[in-house]
């Protein structure tokens, strides 16, 4: 894939020499989260756990799956797509590649805990989903959030898929209110009963577009689903 230039930044596929940039910038989609499910004490910590990942081929935060923005030689934007049937499978490898990088203790600590987030309906088969995007907060308000996803939804129509979907935590009225400007809709909202201490975490908004389709507000209805996990 060749990169996409703007005026003021590129769109560019990764490659594991960007594991450092890059995974600062996928924690701060994660946040304490992250420090949570893979059993680090802080934020530092957690990045360069997710750095080491990265690197990893075919997992879920794979620089494989990555598309990243830059600007005066910094990545200051990324986005990870992939098709919506193969989430439980590239989750699946998310934790061998845990195994293979920190040992079979770290693997299990991170299946555990994100066993119940396992069974939320985020993505679904037929659709192209778009796990992570991100913008470091110097380059907010342009256009590159805007950009990134619209690479995905190219991709998506490449591999003849007529949706594109993502997840948005319940508390992020910000990404929320981007996304139903340039044309998602909310599916679903689902309330999980995942906890833990300290992590600031209650659900999901499920949210999807048509690809092909006029941009519209994106607020649809949608159905309030109280997830109740693995029954």
């Amino acid at each position: 894939m060749t990169g996409l230039e703007n005026s003021s930044f590129s769109l560019d596929p990764a490659t594991p020499d960007d594991a450092e940039q890059a995974s600062a910038l996928i924690y701060e989609t994660m946040g304490n989260l992250g420090d949570y499910l893979l059993g680090q004490s802080d934020r530092k910590e957690t990045i360069r756990a997710l750095a080491i990942l990265f690197r990893e081929r075919g997992h879920l935060l794979s620089y494989q799956f990555s598309t990243l923005a830059k600007a005066e030689e910094k990545i200051v934007g990324i986005a990870q797509a992939f098709p919506g049937a193969d989430l439980w499978k590239v989750t699946v490898r998310l934790v061998r590649a845990c195994a293979k990088c920190f040992g079979l203790g770290s693997a299990i600590r991170l299946a555990w805990r994100g066993f119940p987030l396992a069974f939320e309906p985020d993505a679904e088969g037929g659709e192209f989903y778009v796990n992570t995007l991100a913008v470091a907060p110097t380059h907010r308000k342009r256009g590159i959030g805007r950009a990134l996803l619209e690479g995905a939804e190219r991709r998506a129509r490449d591999l003849n898929f007529p949706i594109c979907s993502l997840s948005v935590m319940l508390q992020n009225t910000d990404a929320l209110r981007f996304y139903q400007r340039v044309g998602y809709c909310v599916d679903r909202k689902v309330i999980s009963r995942f906890r833990a201490p300290g992590v600031q975490y209650n659900g999901f908004y499920r949210m999807v577009k048509r690809l092909g389709e006029p941009v519209s507000d994106g607020k649809a209805r949608y159905r309030d689903d109280a997830h109740s996990g693995h029954q």
